[in-house]
C-alpha cells in the first residue's frame, strides 16, 4: 500500500478507491456507505452486509479486500476514535474530536440496524 499513497495524491487515491468500491458493491449498496481510513492508513468501507477491508496497489486489477459481514465485528467509540474489533485483531479510526467520533459511531449503528 506504501507506493499506492506515494504515487497518488490524496485526490487520485479517493478516486481509485470510489472506482474500486463502484466495482465490489451493488448499485443498492452504492447508495449507502462510508468510507473511512484507520490510523494505519488502511481504506475500510462498511455497508449494510458489513465491511470491506482494502488493500491497494498500484493496479486498480490487482487491489484485494477482505470482507467481515456486520456480525463478525464489534463497534465501539473510545474518546476520539472508533475501535472495530475483529476475531484476530483490532482496526482503530481517529477523528477529530469525540463529537465526530460518536457520529460516525451512531451513523454506522443505524446503517448496521436498519440492514436487511
Amino acid at each position: 500500500m506504501n507506493e499506492f499513497k506515494q504515487v497518488f495524491n490524496q485526490s487520485q487515491q479517493f478516486l481509485i478507491l470510489q472506482a474500486y468500491i463502484d466495482q465490489q458493491l451493488s448499485e443498492e449498496e452504492l447508495m449507502n456507505f462510508t468510507l473511512l481510513e484507520t490510523i494505519d492508513e488502511v481504506p475500510v468501507v462498511f455497508y449494510a452486509a458489513g465491511m470491506l477491508v482494502i488493500q491497494p496497489n498500484l493496479d486498480l486489477d490487482q487491489f484485494q479486500h477482505t470482507f467481515f459481514s456486520k456480525e463478525a465485528f464489534k463497534l465501539q467509540q473510545e474518546n476520539d476514535r472508533l475501535v472495530v474489533a475483529l476475531l484476530n485483531q483490532t482496526l482503530t479510526f481517529q477523528f477529530a474530536d469525540s463529537s465526530e467520533a460518536e457520529q460516525v459511531a451512531g451513523d454506522l449503528a443505524y446503517l448496521y440496524s436498519t440492514a436487511e
